[in-house]
């Protein structure tokens, strides 16, 4: 009898200290376990939902982010093919997008995946996103194993042994964690200020797919270089999408336009998410704490002077 109970007591200190007891766990945080999706559908789900029951595999795109409309029938090939074992979920960006939009695309490649558009933004922020397409693979106890923005035979191979239940090595648990400070910028608190939200490459990108927004995005900065001569009673400031943006564009994009007030990447995408910008480009105009001014309409010069006159 007592060595009976010595050998009980092993195995249950064993399991205990046992690998395979430990993954049972995730490495994420609550926060992201419970981050609400909201579907298409109406339907919200969480990553919290599958685990333990199967994998999740979340891509992240814009209808006109050419590499994911390229991704289209590689993305339904692997929906139709593990969606028994494998819960696919497509995540929209919000950003110069609506449902209309979305609806098109998704009945051009016949996707048959559940969809969701990030229209506050939340799970951009949230998963870190840094530019589309950006693929993410949790295991079933809800453990990172994958983070790219490539279709390929690396991801292939992952979602496979995955559906087959196969374990895969974890990225680091601060794979997604936010590492860049918020942008501290030096304005005038006493002056009303004035953020104009936009990226280095929406007056090329946007050409063909948004015409209308990159034409949108050139007027609204030689629009803003103007503003900043007649009322320099308000504080200035470009702030960039971080959006396959690093120095080196910010600096051809300054030059380009030959930018004359100050301007910064929002690396954190603190400044994007407070303010809730979803188009591009975006005047956003605050006084004391408070929006006075949102407007995505650069079309009008004069007028978008005349009704700053009038704040």
């Amino acid at each position: 009898m007592f060595m009976l109970k010595r050998l009980l007591l092993s195995i249950t200190l064993t399991l205990f200290i046992s690998p395979v007891f430990w993954v049972q766990a995730s490495n994420l945080s609550k926060q992201l376990l419970t981050m609400p999706m909201t579907l298409t559908t109406g339907k919200v789900v969480t990553l919290e939902q599958y685990q333990g029951k199967k994998p999740v595999y979340l891509k992240f795109w814009a209808t006109w982010c050419k590499p994911c409309i390229e991704q289209m029938p590689h993305f339904e090939q692997i929906s139709q093919q593990h969606s028994d074992k494998l819960a696919v979920i497509a995540i929209n960006l919000g950003i110069n997008d609506n449902l209309a939009a979305v609806l098109k695309v998704q009945q051009e490649f016949n996707l048959s995946m559940p969809m969701a558009i990030d229209s506050s933004g939340d799970l951009a922020q949230a998963f870190r996103l840094l530019g589309t397409p950006y693929h993410l693979l949790f295991d079933k106890q809800m453990n990172l194993v994958h983070l790219g923005h490539k279709a390929d035979s690396v991801l292939d191979n992952k979602i496979a042994l995955l559906s087959s239940e196969q374990q895969l090595d974890l990225l680091a648990d601060n794979a997604i964690t936010e590492t860049a400070k918020p942008m501290r910028l030096a304005l005038d608190n006493n002056k009303t200020q004035a953020f104009l939200f936009t990226a280095t490459w929406c007056d090329w990108y946007f050409k063909d797919s948004r015409p209308t927004a990159s034409q949108q995005c050139i007027a609204a900065q030689n629009s803003v270089n103007n503003l900043t001569q007649k009322f320099d009673n308000i504080a200035w400031q470009g702030i960039i999408s971080r959006l396959w943006t690093g120095p080196a564009e910010l600096a051809n994009y300054t030059k380009k336009y030959q930018v004359k007030h100050a301007i910064a990447i929002d690396v954190s995408n603190s400044m994007f998410h407070q303010y809730a910008v979803k188009e591009l480009p975006s005047l956003v105009i605050v006084k004391d704490g408070e929006v006075i001014l949102r407007t995505s309409d650069f079309s009008e010069p004069e007028a978008l002077a005349e009704q700053i006159s009038n704040l």
